[in-house]
């Protein structure tokens, strides 16, 4: 028996070493020297307590080359995920099992307008942001030819290839495809619209209240020289995604005239979901004449959020629609035709080979019509919506890319005119770009191009493409976009929130939040005018939604509390809560289940499981709910599938007692111990942790958080029967 501990120590012990030297030889180097071919002049790099590399250069392309270079050694596993999404190439690396994925990016058609993007950069002349990008790539390159490769390649047997100008492209079109979130309602919308009626869907809400609060504009005669102031679904397809999608975003800037220094004071949370390693890449590059402090996407040279000595830049998601969808009209004796007009326009066909790990490639074969590429056989939701071709078009896929030129003009104006100039350049995805200054200006822009629709279109619902007057005719110019330069409130914020009117009087239509968390923060803003850093930063982290105990309230007013008396204790819980999400507190646990339940004894029964559960994924849940639960005629309370007619109260009622029940079996009989630590899982997951057991090796578990959807700090989950939230 001493023999085999004995050996079993050994074993542990040899394997422990195993570890440790795997470990060793993949950690990248943050000390001594690093000889990089290329540079011209020595490069000195500091790594602060954050791990954040301080790069000072001589010249800009000895600077951006080391960046590169750093950040492969850093993320090189990181980028190859981004790119591989972007090129429709991830099944070549992972297998079969991520297939799906590549033929949904690939029939959208980012990858082939990231080629075609990188064919229009090999035609053009040299320009200011050329030289840096392509000295990050090589910088990036070197490090692949020359550096300890992370450790997943070998993991997976496999070798990277170079980095090149397409990957950054692709890299961008995977960015732009985690704003638009069309794909996740137009065909929700268009199935309640088509088996429901506009009774149903009025009772959600699928465009802008009164009560939803709006971004004001404020709109400069000019702004030169400015005075300073002081699987079965898209949705479980794309939880395969081996990397994180953006999820939201604040951001505010409060001018001299609201703060303690006199000086502007920036803030700027992007909301980005949880990964290892994390999404951004903080860096901070100096070099004669340039000294910027940003945050970079994998595979990114230039930053898109940060700040120079000038100017602090910030981005949250504008939520714009800029995606629309198609259905066709097939012509009757020819499949491959459709009506356009008063005649029948060919399909465009295309074929392309997806290379698989292990297999042969798989043939897809893409179709396209004036609108765009038709998405039936690789979104579930539209091919079990109708058998006629529904085509996408995307703002994306319709105007040149001018990305990395925009990005390396913001990361070095010289003023608040030179970033307006290159937010201009922006067309997709809708983007705010938040803008303060040493001179003591605030601004903030809607930067996307916005299209000119028909009357006859409801964004949200597919068109008629056989009727050309629903195609978009043109795009709104910049100037007329939702903005506000130096207002006299003093601040400006965006939170996702619909912005007021263009200056043409145009609402423009869009996935815009209901504005709690602009709403909050407009409140703090207003509250005082000697506002201070560590100040903000109490309210960047707050963890209250206001409009959550108005709900819950409500609901309290349609149940009978005899019906509840073994769960007594718990209603003075729920009748004091603030809407705040501490761990300690126990209202949240019971409000998000209960909320749950309340939904889904509700709704599925007129869109069954799988819509539902995409319901719950979108950003009208989260606008509709208040609307929704306050509706004593809301029809969706019947239940289609019984002969009675359900009630408010009955609903309301019947998921309350579920929910309790649950509650006791999962936390025990004591409501005192029903804490929202025990509900909340925060975890930060590798793109190999999805295979057990190397979730248990790369993905990284935190303590609990007091995550909180819709507060200042959002930390985003969905809600699930299981009262678990991720």
């Amino acid at each position: 028996m001493k023999k085999i501990g004995i050996a079993l120590g050994l074993l542990f012990l040899l394997l422990a070493l195993g570890i440790l030297l795997i470990i060793s030889v993949h950690t990248p180097q943050y000390e001594g020297k690093i000889k990089v071919p290329g540079l011209t002049s020595a490069v000195e790099v500091y790594f602060d307590e954050h791990g954040v590399p301080h790069i000072y250069g001589q010249n800009e392309s000895d600077t951006y080359r080391a960046l590169g270079y750093l950040h492969a050694q850093d993320r090189l596993f990181q980028m190859e995920m981004m790119r591989r999404v972007g090129t429709g190439t991830l099944a070549e690396l992972l297998g079969e099992d991520l297939l799906s994925i590549d033929q949904f990016f690939r029939t959208l058609g980012i990858p082939a307008y990231a080629e075609a993007t990188t064919d229009q950069w090999d035609s053009q002349s040299t320009n200011s942001w050329t030289n840096p990008t392509k000295a990050y790539i090589d910088g990036v390159n070197e490090f692949i030819k020359e550096g300890n490769l992370p450790v997943e390649y070998r993991l997976l047997g496999e070798k990277p290839r170079e980095f090149t100008i397409n990957d950054i492209h692709a890299i961008t079109g995977y960015m732009s495809f985690t704003f638009a979130v069309a794909l996740k309602v137009d065909p929700l919308v268009t199935l309640m619209h088509r088996k429901l009626g506009n009774k149903y869907l009025d009772a959600l809400s699928v465009d802008m209240l009164p009560e939803h609060h709006f971004i004001p504009n404020h709109y400069p005669d000019s702004l030169i020289n400015p005075s300073p102031k002081s699987e079965s679904s898209l949705i479980s397809l794309l939880e395969k995604l081996p990397v994180p999608q953006l999820e939201g975003s604040n951001s505010w800037v409060v001018s001299g005239n609201k703060s303690k220094s006199g000086k502007v004071l920036f803030a700027n949370d992007t909301h980005i979901g949880f990964s290892s390693p994390s999404v951004w890449y903080e860096a901070h590059l100096s070099y004669p004449g340039f000294d910027f402090y940003g945050n970079h996407l994998a595979g990114v040279p230039f930053a898109l959020v940060g700040h120079s000595l000038h100017h602090s830049i910030g981005l949250t998601m504008f939520e714009n629609d800029d995606h629309d969808f198609f259905e066709l009209e097939v012509n009757p004796s020819d499949p491959n035709q459709y009506k356009f007009g008063e005649s029948y326009r060919s399909f465009q066909m295309t074929e392309q080979l997806i290379p698989i790990k292990g297999q042969e490639p798989v043939k897809l074969e893409i179709k396209k019509s004036i609108h765009g590429p038709i998405l039936n056989d690789v979104v579930p939701e539209i091919a079990e919506l109708t058998s006629n071709p529904v085509a996408s078009w995307w703002v994306y896929l319709n105007e040149p890319n001018r990305a990395l030129e925009a990005l390396y003009r913001m990361n070095h104006a010289q003023n608040m005119q030179e970033v307006a100039n290159a937010a201009e350049l922006i067309h997709a995805p809708g983007l705010n770009i938040m803008y303060g200054d040493s001179l003591g200006n605030i601004a903030w822009w809607a930067a996307a191009k916005l299209p000119v629709r028909s009357e006859k279109v409801h964004p949200k619902v597919f068109a008629d493409g056989s009727d050309p007057e629903t195609m978009p005719t043109a795009w709104y110019p910049f100037t007329e976009n939702p903005m506000s330069i130096n207002p006299e409130s003093g601040y400006v914020i965006s939170a996702n929130n619909q912005p007021d009117t263009l200056s043409n009087g145009v609402l423009f239509p869009g996935y815009y939040y209901p504005g709690e968390r602009w709403k909050r923060i407009s409140q703090a803003l207003e509250s005082k005018n000697d506002w201070t850093i560590e100040e903000l930063k109490s309210v960047q982290l707050e963890t209250v939604n206001d409009c959550h105990p108005e709900n819950m309230k409500y609901m309290l007013t349609k149940i009978n509390r005899d019906d509840f008396l073994e769960f007594s204790s718990i209603f003075p819980y729920l009748e004091d809560w603030s809407g705040d999400h501490q761990l300690e507190e126990v209202t949240p646990t019971v409000y998000y289940k209960w909320l749950y339940h309340l939904h889904r004894l509700s709704m599925v029964d007129e869109l069954g499981e799988e819509a539902f559960e995409a319901y719950l994924t979108t950003f009208m849940m989260i606008r509709s709910t208040p609307h929704f639960i306050q509706n004593e005629q809301n029809p969706w309370w019947d239940n289609i599938e019984t002969t009675e007619k359900e009630t408010q109260e009955e609903i309301f009622s019947k998921s309350l007692e579920i929910t309790l029940q649950e509650l006791k079996e999962q936390f025990g009989e004591n409501v005192n111990t029903w804490r929202w630590e025990k509900a909340i899982i925060a975890e930060h997951p590798h793109p190999l942790g999805s295979k057990k057991p190397l979730n248990k090796i790369f993905n990284v578990r935190t303590q609990a958080i007091p995550a909180s959807e819709e507060s200042i700090n959002k930390l985003a989950f969905t809600l699930n029967g299981d009262g678990i939230y991720r």
